[in-house]
């Protein structure tokens, strides 16, 4: 039993460790039809919603974020940043989101 034990320890161990290596994509590689169909049919949309709703929020938060200076600040956070998500990333291009594309 210990030994079964200690062998898939090992090889979930192994595998781990060779996942993310293989799964990362190549920079140069376009993306797949499937991530286009699901950047367009359900991101997009979700990014369009983010949008409305953290404009939404940042109407209501104005009277907070005026006299702290944060303005600006909440305005990226809240509307640029879904904006620029939706609207300026490459279609299907889902793995570099955070990058500031």
């Amino acid at each position: 039993m210990k030994k079964t034990l200690c062998a898939l320890i090992a090889a979930f161990t192994l595998f781990a460790s060779i996942v993310p290596a293989q799964a990362a994509p190549m920079q140069d590689e376009e993306p797949s039809s499937t991530a286009i169909v699901f950047d367009v049919l359900f991101t997009r949309p979700l990014g369009i919603v983010a949008t409305a709703v953290g404009t939404a929020v940042f109407i209501v938060g104005l009277p907070f974020t005026i006299p702290t200076r944060s303005v600006g600040m909440t305005a990226d956070k809240l509307i640029a940043d879904p904006i620029r998500f939706t609207f300026k990333r490459p279609v299907g291009d889902l793995d570099d989101f955070n990058s500031g594309y």
